[in-house]
């Protein structure tokens, strides 16, 4: 299982000065242990968006994303939730 991102888990970025930074924008009413759920198309503090996540599992009409999923800078998800999760490791 592959777990799933929420609102505050955080993103490496591989720009010069942004290195570590939360996911700063989430689904509005879709919960992971009480904290909105990530998705594609969700930005992360130092301003990457999340690119990919679990193509069969949608928040919102968005794939849900997850410990892993790449961003618009080149980075990506190095946190998510330690009981919620989906998919499996390749």
């Amino acid at each position: 299982m592959i777990s799933s991102a929420k609102l505050g888990d955080l993103h490496a970025c591989p720009i010069p000065g942004h290195g570590i930074t939360p996911i700063v924008t989430a689904s509005s009413d879709v919960l992971i242990n009480s904290l909105t759920t990530a998705r594609v198309g969700d930005m992360c503090a130092c301003g990457a968006v999340i690119v990919a996540g679990f193509p069969s599992i949608m928040v919102n009409g968005r794939p849900m994303a997850h410990l892993g999923s790449p961003s618009s800078h080149g980075g990506m998800l190095i946190s998510g939730s330690d009981d919620v999760g989906g998919g499996s490791t390749p």
